[in-house]
C-alpha cells in the first residue's frame, strides 16, 4: 500500500515516486499519513462584492454538467474536486475534500480518506463517503449529464467503505487517475439534494457543492450571483458575494476592468498589450497550457482523404494567422500539443517546415484538385464548419475561409455561443471543421479527442453509427492511436509513458488526425490592483486557469 498526500501532476512527472516504481512494488510500500489540516484562506472575510468578467455564454454552473476548457473560470466558484491540483500543478492535500489517497491491489483500487466537517451549501449537512461514492459513479450514467465516461474509462465503481473512507475499483491500472480528478470529473455534489429536485436538468441551473460561493442566480448570457457559503470548510469566504459578468466584447470587458467595474478578467490578444500599459492592472500568463487551431472529421468525405486534410494546413500562413488575429500573444510551434522544449514535447519541423504541411498554397491548390479529379467532386470542393461567437474565433474561421478559397475550397460556417453548442451541433455529422482549441495539461488530455471513445472525437464516437465510416487507412489510424493510449495510461515508468505520448503526436501530426493545434496557448488574466487581493503573485493554478476563491476585496 502507498499512500501520497501530495503526488505530482503528470506534467512534472519526472521528479515523482511513481517514476522509479511500478505498480508491484509500490503494493509493498506504506507511508503513514496523518489528516493533513485545510489550508487557511489567503485573507480574512473582507465583505463586498468581487466580480469576474467571462467572455461568452456560460455553460452550467454545476460544473460536472459544464462542458468546455474556458468554464474552469467560473464553474470553481461553488464547486471542489474531490482531489485540488496546485498552483504548481501538483495535488495539493490541503485544498482537497481528500486529504490522502492509498494505491492498493497493483494499481486497480484507490482509497480515498475524507476530512470530516465538508458540509454542503443551503445547510444540507456533511458530505459523507456516500455523496463521494454516488457522485463518481454519476460519471459512467448517461442520465446524469455527464461527459466524462471515455475520460474515466478505466473507473468500474466507487463504494463507500465508511462514512469518511471510498475506494474506487478499476478495470484496469490507471497511473493518470488522481490527474483526471483535477477537473469536473471529481466534484462533489449532494445526492439528497440532486434527487429532490429531480436530476440533472434541475440540478444543471440549482446546483449544491462544497464550494465557496453558493450559487443565488443565474441569467443565461446575462450573469450568474453566488453567495458565500458560511460553512465552508477552509473557513469563511472573503468575499460577500461573487458575480460571474458575461460580456462578450473585448473592449467593453477592458473597460470595465480599467474602471474597477470588474475585479478579475479573462484576457484576449487586443486587451493584453493595454492592460499591461495601465498601472492599475496586472496582467499574469500561464504558458504551454493548451492549443489553438481547428478539429475536422475524417470520416466524413471529402475528409477522409489525408491529402485534403494536409492541403487545409498547407494552406493556412500560421505567423501571419497569429500575428493579425493574436496579436503574436500565441506561441508559434514546431511540435504538436506540447512546445517543443517540454518533457513530452515533440520536435516535428521536418513536418512543419517540411513537404507535409509547410505553408505552400500552390501545392495544397494541388492536391485540392486531385482529390476532386480523383473522387469527383465539384470544384470548388464545399466544407461546412461552426465557429464560437468570440470575436477572436469568429476571426479565425474568417481567415481560414479566406486561404482556402485560394486552394479551391468553399467553407462556410455556423456561428455558435459556446463549447456545448459547438459539440452538439457537431454531433449532428454534418459538419467538417470547428475552430477551436483545448487545454492540455497533461498528456493524457490527448485522450479527449484522439481515443475513438473521447467525447470530442465526434468521428468515432457518435458519426460511425450514422453512416459515416473511416477509411481502411484512417481506420487504422484510429486503432493504432488508441492502442498507443491505452498503453501510455497503464505505463506507470514515466519514461516509456513519455516515450508512448510522443509516439501519439508524432502519429497525429503526420496523419493530420482530427485536429490541427496551428499555435500554442497562452492564457492571460488581468487583476484590478486597487480593489482586488490576491493578483500579488501569479494566481493561476497548474491547468493554467484561477479559482475565484482566491480573491478577496479590498
Amino acid at each position: 500500500m502507498l499512500r501520497l498526500t501530495r503526488t505530482l501532476h503528470r506534467k512534472t512527472l519526472l521528479s515523482t515516486l511513481l517514476a522509479a516504481v511500478t505498480w508491484a512494488s509500490l503494493a509493498h510500500l506504506a507511508l503513514a499519513a496523518d489528516p493533513v489540516p485545510p489550508r487557511p484562506m489567503p485573507h480574512a472575510p473582507a465583505g463586498g462584492t468581487l466580480t469576474i468578467a467571462y467572455m461568452r455564454e456560460t455553460s452550467s454552473p454545476d460544473g460536472f454538467q459544464a462542458l468546455g476548457t474556458f468554464d474552469r473560470m467560473y464553474f470553481f466558484t461553488g464547486n471542489d474536486t474531490l482531489v485540488a491540483i496546485g498552483k504548481d500543478g501538483r495535488y495539493d492535500p490541503t485544498e482537497s475534500p481528500a486529504y490522502a489517497y492509498d494505491v492498493l491491489d497493483e494499481g486497480k483500487r484507490y482509497r480515498f480518506h475524507l476530512r470530516q466537517g465538508v458540509q454542503f451549501q443551503g445547510g444540507l449537512g456533511e458530505m459523507t463517503a456516500g455523496d463521494v461514492a454516488w457522485s463518481l459513479n454519476r460519471i459512467h450514467q448517461p442520465d446524469t449529464g455527464s461527459r466524462w465516461s471515455s475520460v474515466f474509462r478505466a473507473l468500474d465503481r466507487a463504494e463507500a467503505v465508511d462514512r469518511y473512507t471510498v475506494d474506487v475499483f478499476l478495470k484496469e491500472p490507471d497511473a493518470n487517475l488522481v490527474i483526471r480528478m483535477f477537473d469536473r470529473g471529481s466534484i462533489v455534489h449532494s445526492r439528497k439534494h440532486w434527487e429532490e429536485i429531480g436530476g440533472a436538468v434541475q440540478h444543471k441551473i440549482h446546483p449544491i457543492a462544497t464550494g465557496p460561493y453558493q450559487l443565488q442566480d443565474w441569467k443565461v448570457g446575462v450573469d450568474q450571483k453566488w453567495v458565500k457559503h458560511p460553512q465552508y470548510w477552509r473557513g469563511a469566504p472573503m468575499a460577500d458575494q461573487v458575480i460571474v459578468k458575461i460580456i462578450t466584447e473585448n473592449r467593453t470587458r477592458l473597460a470595465g476592468l480599467q474602471t474597477g467595474e470588474v475585479q478579475i478578467a479573462w484576457l484576449q490578444a487586443e486587451q493584453v498589450e493595454e492592460a499591461r500599459k495601465d498601472p492599475n492592472i496586472k496582467v499574469w500568463a500561464f504558458t504551454g497550457v493548451g492549443w489553438d487551431g481547428w478539429a475536422m472529421m475524417p470520416g466524413l468525405a471529402p475528409l477522409d482523404d489525408l491529402r485534403l486534410r494536409r492541403a487545409l494546413v498547407k494552406a493556412v500562413d500560421r505567423n501571419a494567422l497569429n500575428k493579425s488575429i493574436y496579436l503574436n500573444t500565441l506561441g508559434a510551434s514546431d511540435g504538436h500539443t506540447f512546445p517543443s522544449t517540454s518533457a513530452f514535447g515533440i520536435d516535428a519541423k521536418d513536418l512543419w517546415q517540411g513537404e507535409p504541411l509547410k505553408f505552400d498554397p500552390p501545392a495544397a491548390k494541388k492536391l485540392v484538385q486531385e482529390v476532386a479529379r480523383d473522387k469527383k467532386l465539384k470544384m470548388p470542393v464545399e466544407l461546412h464548419g461552426s465557429c464560437e461567437q468570440r470575436p477572436d474565433r469568429q476571426l479565425f474561421c474568417e481567415f481560414l475561409q479566406a486561404a482556402w478559397e485560394e486552394i479551391g475550397v468553399k467553407f462556410t460556417f455556423k456561428v455558435v455561443s459556446n463549447a456545448a453548442e459547438r459539440l452538439a451541433v457537431n454531433e449532428q455529422c454534418q459538419t467538417h471543421i470547428t475552430q477551436t482549441g483545448s487545454g492540455v495539461v497533461g498528456p493524457h488530455d490527448m485522450e479527449s479527442i484522439l481515443l475513438s471513445t473521447g467525447t470530442t472525437n465526434v468521428s468515432a464516437r457518435v458519426c460511425s453509427d450514422k453512416g459515416h465510416k473511416f477509411s481502411p487507412a484512417d481506420a487504422k489510424v484510429q486503432a493504432d492511436m488508441d492502442r498507443l493510449l491505452n498503453e501510455a495510461t497503464q505505463q506507470t515508468d514515466v519514461a516509456k509513458a513519455i516515450d508512448i505520448y510522443k509516439q501519439v503526436q508524432r502519429l497525429a501530426l503526420e496523419q493530420v488526425w482530427l485536429y490541427v493545434p496551428v499555435l500554442l496557448r497562452i492564457n492571460y488574466i488581468g487583476c484590478h490592483i486597487p480593489t482586488t487581493g490576491g493578483c500579488d503573485t501569479n494566481p493561476m493554478r497548474g491547468d493554467g486557469f484561477i479559482r475565484v476563491g482566491d480573491f478577496w476585496r479590498k
